[in-house]
């Protein structure tokens, strides 16, 4: 913009010395060109803070207290260097927490003028930020089972049917009041064991009917047909002695 106002101050100047000669308006070119000059001006004259000079900060202001030496806090910044904050991420985020919450420099120390701290946590978080979207690294997610009432929903969801977890699965362990905590929430042979038998149960409940009716038959020898030991029945299995041997068609698969 000031490239602009200068434009029109000249204009204005030769205007004024000779009241017969005018200064053609400018083009759109020239406008555009006028516009893109003062916005190249504007942008190259606010510069970032190099995270080189924020070092300095901490090596006058923090490592007073946070030395190989004194290790206030279990912390010394003797080698920390902004540039490389991302490399003791751990130590970054330390800092950062600290400088935000303005619990640091403590009160009564020694604390730099102006925007210094502010423009520290801001490098800090920078220089992590864009070093953890170069390499993500989020890390392993543990095996995590579903607990009672995660289990109960989804057979729910699934089948329409109203379980009861407790009948399988033992209690849940407890971690910070939550008892969905994958690292608490292990798989050991027996609970698995548990599942399968919660399974097997679900399963047969689901494809089954509820409501069929019950049938019974009952079978009888004839009179004629021995039971004494030394006899074998007829198509009993071997080493048995007396009973009946029947061939029967059941409507369905279960337990009889």
């Amino acid at each position: 913009m000031k490239y602009v106002l200068a434009m029109a101050v000249v204009s204005a100047l030769l205007a004024g010395g000779d009241r017969h000669r005018t200064v053609p308006p400018l083009t759109l070119a020239h406008q555009q060109t006028v516009l893109s000059s003062s916005l190249s001006t504007s942008a190259t004259g606010s510069t970032s803070t190099p995270a080189s000079s924020m070092t300095g900060v901490v090596q006058e202001y923090c490592v007073r207290c946070h030395n190989d030496r004194r290790l206030r806090g279990d912390l010394s910044l003797e080698d920390f260097s902004v540039e490389n904050a991302a490399t003791e991420a751990d130590v970054s985020e330390r800092m950062i927490k600290k400088l935000r919450a303005g619990m640091m420099p403590p009160p009564g120390a020694r604390r730099p003028e102006g925007d210094s701290l502010l423009i520290l946590v801001e490098t800090l978080e920078k220089v992590v930020d864009e070093a953890v979207k170069d390499r993500p690294a989020p890390g392993n997610r543990p095996f995590q089972r579903v607990n009672r009432a995660e289990y109960e929903r989804v057979v729910a969801q699934l089948f329409d049917l109203q379980v009861d977890a407790s009948r399988w699965l033992p209690e849940d362990q407890i971690s910070a009041s939550f008892d969905n905590v994958a690292d608490v929430q292990v798989l050991s042979a027996t609970l698995m064991d548990a599942y399968l038998s919660a399974a097997s149960d679900v399963s047969r409940q689901a494809v089954g009917q509820s409501d069929a009716p019950t049938a019974s038959h009952t079978y009888s020898n004839d009179p004629s047909v021995s039971q004494h030991e030394w006899e074998t029945v007829e198509g009993a299995p071997y080493g048995t002695r007396g009973g009946v041997s029947e061939l029967h068609t059941f409507p369905a698969d279960g337990k009889y």
